[in-house]
């Protein structure tokens, strides 16, 4: 039995029109590719991106006045079932005495879930087009967990970041992130959802550490088909 040339998947026997015994052509159709999981067409590839979009609303010491607002573009690939990687772009508004940044970014994260707990872990760095005296890159490591009510469409999490700051003059940690917030999924099966948010930052190791309340408002979509 030979296999076909373009879905490499054994044909099905059909009886001819002169009494023999052939095989049916195999198609690259819409069946054929749940079945084998994009095996036939070139839409496997695709279906494991998702776009990810965050708008930050940032605070100066204890809400007292805004600081920032930055827009958050992130597409995102699933390599696998526990590995996602991903490239970020951000651009910061800043007040009024201070200039716009453009940030951009690398990141993998390992997620891992049992029943309706899931738990993750993000590794990224980052750098912000600053002035070379300025902290312009910077390394973070996130913990999070996530509980799935059932029959609920917001999920809460938590989570807890650190900021690890790289300089030519010294390397150091350079702040503390906790983050409470909720998802709102957007289908059955949340492939689709918008996230709320509220974040603290904590800077450390400095003379006079500030402190910062971040409001989050985040989409994620996916690229797969229905």
């Amino acid at each position: 039995m030979g296999l076909h040339p373009r879905c490499h998947s054994p044909g099905k026997h059909v009886r001819t029109g002169h009494g023999r015994t052939g095989l049916d052509e195999p198609r690259c159709g819409l069946q054929t590719v749940r079945q084998e999981k994009g095996q036939c067409g070139g839409g496997g590839f695709r279906r494991n991106f998702k776009l990810n979009g965050e708008v930050e609303w940032r605070t100066r010491e204890w809400a007292s006045e805004t600081k920032q607002v930055n827009f958050t573009f992130a597409p995102e690939y699933k390599v696998t079932d526990f590995l996602k990687v991903a490239v970020q772009y951000r651009y910061a508004l800043k007040d009024r005495y201070t200039d716009n940044v453009h940030r951009i970014g690398l990141q993998a994260s390992l997620s891992w879930g049992t029943g309706r707990l899931k738990l993750d872990s993000r590794t990224r760095y980052e750098h912000e087009f600053k002035p070379v005296n300025k902290i312009r890159d910077t390394f973070r490591e996130r913990l999070g967990v996530e509980y799935n009510i059932p029959h609920w469409k917001l999920d809460p999490h938590v989570s807890a970041e650190m900021f690890y700051a790289l300089h030519y003059t010294e390397n150091r940690l350079g702040g503390m992130r906790y983050e409470l917030g909720t998802d709102l999924a957007l289908d059955k099966k949340k492939k689709r959802t918008l996230g709320l948010a509220v974040r603290y930052d904590q800077e450390v190791n400095t003379v006079a550490p500030g402190n910062a309340w971040i409001l989050i408002f985040a989409f994620e979509g996916s690229f797969k088909k229905k």
